[in-house]
């Protein structure tokens, strides 16, 4: 539904600036000062009751000697507004060879935006009442954490753009942010080998505790919300910050916790500096050259070497972000309090298979293939080990087969097709949505939306289903655990509450 409100009134009635045609029409009304400069936003006239920041710097320019090093705050330049109607760069990143699911079928899952090394950026979107009401009402803010497998993303991908949702329900503010990627994020070498991309998040926490209050959103209700690598940023997250997490929540879909590389060093760094000329060199000398490299030579020298999942830049155990024994932290409480939401699709294995490798829909348990059985597998791990350390946790499995976002029967479920649910943006491509498609968004944002609210408090959907409290079957009393179950229902919601054992008809068996 759209508000018949103008442009000109609803503009007068919150004191806000606008964009009419693509231009400003006050620009000082949307200056919000950080820490980090002052900012002017902007408002599309396609979507009047949303306010958008874009390319906010949260960090320096991680470049030269800053290069593999834990980001640093970016600070204010002291002067003059600084605009923030423009995406800045995202990451250096391996696109590869763009072939596959999504890139030929659904590119709108991708950021194809120029790369740059100075890209600790951020974006924040916000209802116009955010800016009218911030003195007496701040909002629950959902800060989003991409995926890609730690070589590739960023903040803005077109599936992944918060701004229908905002200008539908006007109740949040959503953030998107950067952070480092592949060899200059994960580089894992002697002297620089904590996971500096996972602290890039920590800091635009950091950033958002401190500012976030000035664009209407509340600091004390803010959920960290990652999909794919960046659920599991969010897990390492909960293990790495203990005892100051900021965020009063997470929600972890399609992800499990650890380092994929369970070492402490990565040696395809020393092989990587062989091939862009910083051969033959001590440790302290290496570092010193590979920060000097060009930053396009080394990229590409990284996706010449097509590494495999165990050998690429990834994760490491550093001690910082990631440790080696995870139950034992939990045993000890060096795990962040706060209740989480963790799940999977049902058919996350679709997205990684060669295209036209066949024409049916998958059979029961077809996802305990290693890839996708480390993401199913490893949500239910995680789910089902915080459960048992009285950890808060709701689990949920995501069924839906809409053909607007998987145009391809096999595709059905697929890893990362709840995310255009989420985000609102599943009617914007390939046709319009059906109603239970538009049913299970509306619950799915509903659920994410009160978990933000007040994560003390069971999140509900629109329609007042209740989300219950994750339990173990094992744990249970002769009682299943319960998980909401989005997207195949056949009442009026999208979501209905139902056994774990359905989830585990798609996950396999797993070791928890």
């Amino acid at each position: 539904m759209r508000l018949g409100i103008s442009t000109a009134i609803l503009g007068a009635l919150t004191g806000c600036a606008f964009v009419v045609n693509g231009k400003t029409d006050d620009t000082n009304n949307l200056s919000i000062k950080t820490t980090s400069g002052t900012y002017t936003g902007l408002v599309n006239s396609s979507l009047p009751n949303v306010i958008q920041w874009l390319g906010i710097q949260f960090g320096r320019p991680p470049v030269g000697n800053l290069r593999f090093m834990p980001p640093q705050r970016a600070v204010d330049p002291g002067s003059g507004t600084l605009s923030a109607q423009s995406y800045k760069p995202i990451c250096m990143q391996d696109n590869g060879n763009k072939t596959g699911v999504f890139w030929e079928i659904v590119p709108e899952f991708q950021n194809t935006d120029q790369q740059s090394e100075d890209c600790l950026y951020l974006n924040i979107w916000g209802p116009s009442k955010a800016i009218a009401a911030k003195k007496e009402e701040l909002l629950p803010v959902i800060v989003w954490v991409c995926g890609g497998s730690f070589k590739e993303g960023g903040g803005h991908a077109p599936y992944q753009v918060p701004d229908h949702w905002i200008q539908r329900t006007q109740t949040h503010l959503v953030v998107t942010l950067n952070y480092r990627l592949n060899i200059f994020g994960f580089p894992g070498t002697e002297l620089a080998r904590t996971n500096v991309g996972i602290l890039d998040v920590r800091l635009a926490v950091e950033w958002l505790r401190d500012n976030v209050a000035g664009f209407g959103g509340d600091p004390e209700r803010m959920v960290l919300y990652g999909q794919s690598a960046g659920g599991g940023v969010v897990l390492s997250y909960t293990y790495a910050f203990p005892t100051d997490p900021i965020v009063s929540g997470f929600i972890a879909s399609s992800a499990g916790a650890g380092a994929i590389n369970p070492n402490d060093t990565n040696p395809a760094f020393s092989r990587m500096a062989q091939n862009v000329g910083c051969a033959n060199l001590t440790a302290t000398e290496e570092l010193a050259c590979m920060q000097q490299v060009d930053a396009v030579k080394l990229r590409d020298a990284v996706v010449a070497a097509s590494l495999d999942m165990s050998q690429g830049f990834r994760p490491i155990v550093d001690g910082v972000t990631q440790f080696v024994n995870l139950t034992e932290r939990l045993e000890k409480g060096l795990v962040a309090d706060r209740p989480l939401i963790a799940g999977f699709t049902y058919n996350e294995v679709a997205a990684f298979e060669p295209l036209n490798a066949r024409n049916e829909s998958l059979p029961l348990g077809s996802n305990q293939t290693f890839l996708p059985r480390a993401l199913s597998c490893g949500t239910k791990q995680q789910a089902t080990a915080r459960a048992r350390f009285g950890l808060t946790t709701y689990s949920y499995m995501y069924a839906g087969n809409f053909s607007n976002v998987t145009p391809l029967p096999q595709l059905g479920g697929m890893h990362s097709s709840d995310l255009p649910i989420v985000f609102g943006t599943h009617f914007l491509f390939r046709g319009n949505s059906t109603e239970l498609e538009w049913q299970t968004s509306f619950a799915m944002e509903s659920f994410w939306v009160t978990f933000a609210a007040n994560s003390s408090a069971d999140p509900r959907d629109h329609m007042g289903t209740v989300w219950p409290k994750y339990i173990p079957p094992s744990d249970a009393d002769n009682e299943s655990g319960k998980i909401i179950v989005f997207g195949n229902s056949t009442g009026p919601s999208g979501s209905y509450v139902s056994p774990v054992e359905l989830a585990d008809n798609y996950s396999g068996p797993c070791e928890v």
